[in-house]
C-alpha cells in the first residue's frame, strides 16, 4: 500500500533514509550546482575527499532512470569533474560510481578519492560497498542506459554476497 501525501512528507522529514533529500534543501551544504544537479560533501566521508551530486529530478535509485535521463548522468558527472578543478584536484585520484542497492534515497554519484583514508571507514561493508560490483562506475551505468533504456536490478542474493565476499585490494 502506497503512503498518503502527508505519511510521504513525514517519512521525508524524518527517516534517516531521507538525509540527503533534506541535505539538497539546505543551500549551505552545497558544494556547486547546476540546473539539473547539486553536489553536496559526504557527511561521513570514507576517503580525505568524498562527495555526492544528486540530480534536482526526484529519482529514487538507479533503476528509476531511464534512456532520457542519459543527459542528466553527464550533467552529475560534468558537475563531479568541475568540483574536483576548482579544488585543485586530479580527476586521476578519484572513483566515480554509484551503488546498485543503497539505503539512502535519492539518486547519487559517489566522488571519491581513491586512498580511502578516513576516521568514517569503520565496518567492512564500508569498504565492500566502494571496492565490489556493489559499486558501478559512472560509465558502467551510463553504458548500461544507453545499450538497454534503463539500469537491470541484480538480485539481492548478489548484492548480499558482495557485502559478505572477500575483502580486496583497492590498488
Amino acid at each position: 500500500m502506497a503512503n498518503s501525501e502527508p505519511e510521504t512528507a513525514q517519512l521525508v522529514a524524518e527517516h534517516w533514509s531521507y538525509q540527503l533529500v533534506r541535505e539538497l534543501n539546505d543551500e549551505s551544504l552545497h558544494l556547486k550546482s547546476t540546473s539539473k544537479s547539486i553536489a553536496i560533501r559526504d557527511l561521513y566521508p570514507k576517503a580525505r575527499y568524498h562527495f555526492l551530486v544528486l540530480p534536482r529530478k526526484d529519482i529514487n535509485t538507479l533503476h528509476d532512470l531511464t534512456i532520457d535521463d542519459v543527459a542528466l548522468l553527464e550533467d552529475m558527472y560534468g558537475l563531479a569533474q568541475s568540483v574536483i578543478k576548482e579544488g585543485g584536484l586530479d580527476a586521476k585520484q578519484f572513483n566515480f560510481g554509484y551503488h546498485l542497492k543503497p539505503h539512502m534515497k535519492r539518486l547519487h554519484l559517489h566522488v571519491i578519492s581513491k586512498d580511502f583514508d578516513s576516521p568514517c571507514l569503520k565496518r567492512r561493508h564500508h569498504w565492500t560497498i566502494f571496492n565490489s560490483d556493489i559499486f558501478q562506475s559512472h560509465d558502467a551505468v551510463l553504458a548500461e542506459l544507453k545499450m538497454h533504456g534503463k539500469i537491470y536490478e541484480r538480485p539481492d542474493a548478489y548484492i548480499a554476497a558482495l557485502r559478505k565476499g572477500p575483502l580486496k585490494c583497492n590498488v
